[in-house]
């Protein structure tokens, strides 16, 4: 089931699966795709557990562009596989707090492109 909490979003997301690095505070690399990405942040479902409020180095990979920057661990919600039990992954919500204008344009260009084409 899906984080059913209160919507507290300022930037308009989209279900985009890029492919994302996530770089630890203990130089370990995650490499995983997005669930979803706004120009605020993304979610990633994980099979490690990372800290809410920890920082995280970034690099996220949208059409041919690279983006590198900062993020925040804001929510982590424990997910049982649905295909083995005891088998669990995290998904994860990370808020961008360092990041350049342009890369957040780059993103939120990349939406618009993607609602576009839903309609």
């Amino acid at each position: 089931m899906d984080y059913q909490g209160i919507e507290k979003r300022r930037f308009v997301r989209a279900k985009f699966p890029c492919s994302i690095s996530i770089h630890t505070l203990h130089e370990h690399v995650i490499t995983t795709y997005t669930e979803n990405i706004s120009a605020g942040g993304v979610r990633v479902v994980i099979e490690e557990k990372l800290e809410t409020s920890s920082n995280v180095g970034l690099e996220i990979q949208i059409n041919k562009n690279i983006i590198i920057c900062k993020g925040r661990i804001v929510w982590v919600v424990n997910k049982e596989s649905p295909y083995k039990k005891g088998i669990f992954y995290y998904d994860t919500g990370i808020e961008f707090y360092e990041i350049k204008e342009n890369d957040r344009r780059i993103i939120n260009d990349a939406i618009e492109e993607i609602l576009k084409s839903e309609k």
